[in-house]
């Protein structure tokens, strides 16, 4: 049996984390994925969003994170003899990811016609943050910034908060999601044609993609979406997030069929026979004055008693978890959510690491190693593609490696 991926290579050129995410997907599931990095820094998310020991040994956990199972070498892209090196690779490669900004990959000589010329069949996907052409493809682009040139803090926060950034890099992963799709697609289309393909993906293509719900509902009847808070969508006020005695808890529902079960959890039953809850559309008029019975009654009790009582009647409710509490439930392990990966030095045990988001009766994805150290697989990289010990000697007394 095999993963789905092996016997694909992938060159990547990508750093921080929607182009390195998006072949690290294919890598859990097989992909040899060999990682080119700049001699002497590399990939900036190596140092970003922590500090101290793990920033100094150049192993930030974002990046631990976002880089599991791929070899690395380091190569200067600038440098004379970068060609040679990336001919040999990319001549015997399946894929080609990169997220520089547009035209760079040109300026440097490793574009798509470069690639296709040493490989017809090559798979060449770049990423970046408005797409290769148009009137914004030269802008520089990172998570925070398309979060809000898309529209998503337009619809993240409440009118007193005002627009706030989703608390992670969403549109990254969303856009390593879509690119890892795309190259997934363009393989399988490869098998059936024997063609390659190039494959251009925007962050913002992919921000709008996850809003697709709102962006079709402006989009075919002209709402404009407007902050809400925890508010649902549907504008019912049955869906909402409430402050308990003791935390808070988000309640999800909106059929009727659910509304008697919501009344008797909440120990009102006679709230089901009124009409302001008879209906999406009553609950809907009456939003505002559901939302504040429902938070007096809810204030009163923890929020363990009301999940206890939510869940004895059916009714969609969760606890809003800080992170090590979401991370704290056994349905996570039980599912092995979490990958182990060796740390650094492999006798000191194993790091925690987020996997793929599903399981596979057989040859599933897993993490066979953790994220390299700069440079780490340079001499074995090049040793595979034809360079003996005095030509690898060579390039680094060069300062090409």
């Amino acid at each position: 049996m095999a993963r789905a991926f092996e016997n694909v290579r992938i060159i990547d050129f990508a750093q921080v984390l929607a182009g390195p995410w998006a072949a690290t997907q294919l890598a859990l599931l097989g992909a040899d994925v060999i990682k080119i990095e700049q001699p002497g820094n590399g990939d900036m998310m190596r140092r970003l969003t922590t500090e101290g020991e793990w920033a100094e040994r150049d192993l930030a956990p974002a990046f631990l994170g976002a880089n599991p199972n791929k070899r690395a070498i380091t190569l200067d892209l600038k440098h004379p003899r970068a060609g040679e090196v990336l001919a040999r690779l990319v001549a015997d490669a399946d894929v080609v990811l990169e997220n520089f900004r547009p035209g760079v990959m040109k300026r440097l000589g490793f574009d798509y016609e470069w690639a296709r010329g040493l490989c017809e069949d090559i798979i060449y996907c770049s990423v970046s943050g408005y797409g290769q052409e148009g009137p914004m493809a030269h802008l520089p682009a990172y998570d925070g910034a398309i979060q809000a040139a898309s529209g998503i803090m337009s619809v993240t926060g409440d009118p007193s908060s005002g627009p706030v950034r989703v608390g992670f890099m969403v549109v990254d992963i969303t856009t390593a999601m879509t690119a890892g799709f795309a190259i997934a697609s363009a393989l399988y289309r490869r098998q059936a044609t024997g063609e390659g393909q190039r494959l251009d993906v925007a962050m913002t293509d992919a921000a709008l993609q996850i809003m697709n719900p709102i962006v079709s509902r402006y989009l075919v009847d002209g709402d404009v979406p407007t902050l809400i808070g925890n508010r649902s969508q549907t504008g019912q006020g049955t869906a909402d997030t409430w402050a308990t005695r003791d935390g808070h808890l988000s309640i999800a529902m909106i059929t009727d069929r659910m509304t008697p079960a919501l009344c008797r959890a909440l120990g009102r039953d006679e709230w089901a026979g009124e009409a302001r809850y008879a209906s999406t559309e009553a609950r809907v008029a009456h939003s505002a004055e559901i939302r504040v019975e429902i938070g007096e009654l809810l204030a009163g009790e923890s929020t363990a008693h009301w999940l206890a009582r939510l869940a004895e009647e059916g009714v969609p409710a969760a606890p809003v978890a800080d992170l090590p509490a979401a991370l704290a439930e056994e349905q996570l392990a039980h599912r092995g959510v979490i990958m182990d990966v060796p740390t650094p030095e492999a006798a000191a045990g194993t790091l925690p690491i987020p996997g793929l988001g599903f399981i596979a009766d057989a040859d599933g994805p897993r993490a066979d190693r953790r994220a390299p150290l700069l440079g780490e697989h340079t001499d074995e990289v090049l040793g595979e593609i034809g360079y003996d010990a005095d030509d690898i000697a060579a390039l680094r007394a060069d300062g090409a490696i």
